[in-house]
């Protein structure tokens, strides 16, 4: 039967007052009460209601809801429930949106005591909701949505559809004489929690949605919101697109109407002017003068006043357009006083920010730097577990290809180790670059002098230990193999293992007692945990180590909280009269934990990188100090590895070089010499080297053995191919007099020298082609697999550290005697075009340069010159292991890097 048209509107809307919309004596019935959704929402509605929903439908199965007032029954259909008796006047549609129609029909066909319904699903094809539009005009109902959360009703405690008020909408839905209608359904729970906290409550709210066709739109609202005695004020929130709006305010101008109560509305959605596809709702896509910024004139017009400014609160009887959501409150008590209304109860706070977490790292402008509050239960206990977390947290995975520490750039064929480049990791010292290895970030300028002390402190060694590398040399090993048979012994004991110890102490203590960058004072509870974990009344063994080590830990300046602590256990140590267990140790751990602190405060390494840093300092120090080529005629290296401390001071690449070269470098030479190292830091995670040190940590081993096994993948064909470059420039140079590579003015006709070599290497060539029996050797360092094809090829990285040493007045004449080389070879008809000089060239060079006068003049053997050239590259390589060591043992897992047997074969 054809229900009549509702006065003052031209179509069917089934009720006077918002009052009636949802009350507790309605009955209601699910569609799709078991779906993803509504299994989690109903029995929240159907406890806050008191057991409103008497019924549920899940096509083509029985069944029944859990709750805590009892099960709801569940049928295969409507007819079912219907049959069964069961009466219910409300329905809430969860269908899936290809079958909400033909639920809708179901509900309406069969239970003429129908009054409303609840469409929550999202994305009913338009045509659709026309139809449902106009089966339920038919037959007299009230359609709420689609794509909504329902309506609920404050003042019987009653909501129906979605998840209107959340988990707990007793909180939030309070009574109250605000009416809300609004296009976003989360915004609903939101605006109501708004108005509660600035002591305003709800009478009824409605999720409208916003497809296309709004059902139960704001002239419908408006016209009920008039006729409800509970409400004093209504507020809207509104998306682009559609008349309604537009609609209602006509009217409510219209006397006929008889529309008094204010109106507070939000517009949203400028941003979507430009849009010609729907983007979030899919009716909040504007057409035709129905953008937000339309809709905001329209209401602007109507309130007679400018958008709403906290700072002045204008206002008119009619209300007011908000900018944003966080000023309804503040809009709505000013509406308020406009007409002498009181607030529903008091406000319980206000709408300024709160922080419940706070980072005392970064300094912000006074206006922003808010202090942080105690958030309420159970958060407050969560967040407490939550800050005395520290540092990265990765996944676990598979790591035997992979890195989240270097990787080779294809395009430009350069390698990078955290998202840097070698070629700008060159530019940096030893000590900077295995900083940057360990923490991604570059030191800051007044933690270097900490790191130089540190590093050069473990350069104190043993000397009977080197009688192992006197065994190893005599026996033919290469630089890797008896520098990994010490790092080998270095095991995981003493030293390693209790500034480990110390480090996760101090970080414990940190997190435990919730001190941060902030903290002035010390509780005396943490006196009393430092009393009885760390500190005794028997000292240890004093040392001038001990000494120094307090002195630097008491002078820093650093801005750390980390250092604070240990600067206030120092103290009370020496206030009590007591000593700190392991001082040295515990002071290595400090000043370790210190240095690293703000990167794994920012999450740029995890708290196992900081408790493992003394290990990698320690390792990088050895093998510095066991790579001495001639230490019975070094006094540089006997006096930075002899037990004072006066030397600890110096650049730590500079006593590097020191140990290497047996003199102090000129200012050019140490260009050189980091350049060399920064170039060799990675080549990617694939170089043997990089998965040596992956293999081993995969096998669970600890740092040090990880280093071996970096340095046992490395050999004549990994790190040590520079012999065979050094070998023939050596050959091609050995009878000329070269006093000094580095000058320019050396007087030999390199042109010469480099097209006698390339018609030599020519002659060769054709002669070991024609023969067939070997194959030909290449020069070393001449072509590249990939910089190659063209006329004139070049390896981009060699030409960078050309470029900078030209612009430093930097000459070195093998280089210069290769770049002649190639073009002769190409000139001779050698070579089909001309060959790049790769990058390998420019370690060769730099360190046959750097040991040449050695060289000539007897101190240094032609294989002590190959081995340091190993060496060097072994200098540099071990700070990007260290970044793949650590990368490893955030991410990696246990013998991750097996071959499967799937990858096997066997052959005969």
């Amino acid at each position: 039967m054809r229900r009549l048209k509702t006065r003052p509107f031209p179509y069917y809307v089934g009720l006077h007052s918002l009052e009636e919309l949802v009350t507790r004596d309605h009955r209601v019935c699910v569609m799709n009460i078991l779906g993803s959704e509504s299994r989690k929402v109903t029995p929240v509605s159907h406890e806050y209601s008191g057991g409103n929903v008497v019924a549920g439908v899940q096509y083509g199965r029985r069944g029944a809801l859990e709750t805590k007032l009892g099960d709801i029954p569940v049928y295969r259909s409507i007819r079912e429930v219907m049959e069964q008796g069961i009466a219910f006047d409300m329905g809430v549609v969860y269908i899936p949106p290809l079958g909400v129609c033909k639920a809708v029909s179901e509900l309406v066909t069969h239970n003429e005591a129908l009054k409303r319904i609840v469409i929550v699903t999202e994305k009913v094809p338009a045509r659709d909701s026309r139809n449902i539009r106009a089966l339920c005009q038919e037959a007299g109902v009230d359609v709420i949505g689609a794509n909504c959360l329902g309506m609920a009703n404050a003042w019987d405690r009653v909501r129906i559809g979605g998840s209107l008020g959340g988990d707990h909408p007793d909180e939030t839905l309070v009574k109250g004489s605000i009416a809300i209608h609004s296009n976003s359904g989360n915004f609903t729970t939101t605006m109501a929690e708004y108005l509660r906290t600035a002591g305003f409550g709800i009478s009824t709210a409605v999720s409208s949605g916003k497809d296309v066709y709004i059902h139960f739109a704001l002239p419908e609202f408006l016209y009920a919101a008039q006729n409800d005695p509970r409400t004093k004020a209504v507020v809207v929130y509104v998306e682009p697109g559609g008349y309604y709006e537009k609609l209602a305010l006509d009217w409510i101008r219209d006397r006929a109407f008889g529309f008094t109560k204010p109106i507070i509305a939000c517009v949203t959605g400028r941003w979507k002017k430009n849009l010609t596809r729907a983007c979030g709702h899919a009716g909040a896509l504007s057409g035709s003068g129905d953008d937000a910024e339309s809709k905001e004139r329209w209401f602007d017009e109507y309130f007679g006043v400018d958008v709403f400014d906290p700072a002045t609160c204008q206002v008119s009887k009619r209300g007011v357009r908000v900018p944003s959501i966080q000023y309804i409150p503040d809009a709505v008590r000013a509406v308020f006083d406009k007409i002498d209304e009181k607030p529903d109860f008091p406000a319980t706070g206000d709408l300024s920010l709160k922080l419940w977490l706070s980072d005392a790292m970064v300094a912000l402008p006074a206006g922003m730097a808010l202090p942080a509050v105690k958030a309420p239960a159970p958060y407050d206990a969560q967040i407490i577990e939550v800050n005395k977390q520290v540092g990265a947290h990765y996944l676990r995975q598979n790591m035997a290809s992979k890195s989240g520490a270097s990787r080779m750039n294809r395009e430009t064929q350069v390698s990078e180790l955290h998202g840097k480049t070698v070629l700008d990791l060159s530019r940096h010292t030893l000590e900077e670059n295995l900083y940057f290895a360990l923490t991604k970030v570059m030191p800051e300028k007044s933690d270097i002098p900490t790191l130089n002390l540190i590093l050069n402190l473990f350069l104190k060694i043993d000397e009977r230990r080197m009688e192992l590398i006197d065994v190893g040399r005599a026996n033919g090993c290469t630089p890797n193999a008896y520098l990994a048979s010490l790092i080998s012994l270095v095991g995981d004991k003493g030293v390693l293992a209790k500034s480990r110890e110390h480090a996760r102490f101090v970080i414990d203590l940190i997190r435990e007692f919730g001190l941060d960058e902030r903290t002035t004072t010390f509780p005396p509870e943490l006196d009393d945990y430092v009393i009885r974990h760390l500190l005794g009344p028997d000292p240890s063994r004093k040392t001038d180590v001990s000494d120094l080590l307090l002195k630097e830990v008491k002078k820093s300046q650093k801005s750390c909280v980390a250092l604070k602590v240990c600067q206030h256990i120092i103290a009370l140590a020496e206030a009590r009269g007591l000593e700190i267990r392991d001082t040295y140790e515990f002071l290595l751990a400090a000043i370790a934990v210190c240095v690293l602190w703000n990167p794994m405060l920012e999450k740029r390494i995890s708290r196992q990188v900081v408790e493992d840093a003394v290990a990698y300092f320690y390792l990088m120090a050895r093998i510095v100090a066991y790579s001495v080529v001639d230490r019975a005629h070094n006094p540089h290296w006997k006096k930075l590895v002899d037990k004072k401390l006066s030397n600890l001071n110096h650049s730590f690449t500079e006593n590097a070089f020191k140990v290497l070269f047996s003199r102090v470098p000129e200012p050019s030479e140490l260009l050189e010499f980091q350049t060399l190292l920064g170039l060799t830091v990675t080549n990617g995670p694939g170089t043997l080297s990089a998965k040596g040190a992956k293999e081993s940590v995969s096998a669970r081993n600890d740092v040090s053995m990880a280093f071996v096994g970096f340095l046992a993948n490395t050999g004549r064909a990994h790190g040590g191919n520079g012999h065979e470059a050094i070998d023939y420039l050596v050959t091609q140079f050995q009878d000329v007099s070269l006093p000094d590579p580095g000058n320019p003015d050396h007087g030999l006709d390199l042109k010469a020298m480099a097209v006698k070599a390339a018609k030599a290497y020519g002659s060769y060539k054709k002669e070991a082609q024609e023969s067939g029996d070997t194959p030909v050797k290449p020069i070393p360092c001449v072509n590249h697999p990939v910089f190659r094809g063209n006329h004139i090829n070049v390896d981009p990285r060699e030409q960078f550290v050309a470029a900078m040493f030209k612009g430093k007045g930097v000459y070195n004449v093998f280089w210069e005697f290769y770049h002649l080389l190639v073009q002769a070879l190409y000139d001779e008809g050698v070579t089909k075009n001309v060959f790049c000089v790769n990058v390998d060239a420019v370690l060769a060079v730099i360190s046959l340069k750097l040991a040449w006068k050695d060289l000539q003049a007897g101190r240094m053997s032609l294989r002590q010159v190959q081995d340091l050239a190993f060496t060097l590259f072994l200098f540099g390589r071990a700070v990007g292991t260290a970044a793949e060591i650590a990368d490893h043992r955030d991410r990696g897992l246990d013998m991750d890097c097996r071959t499967p047997e799937a990858e096997l074969s066997f052959v005969l």
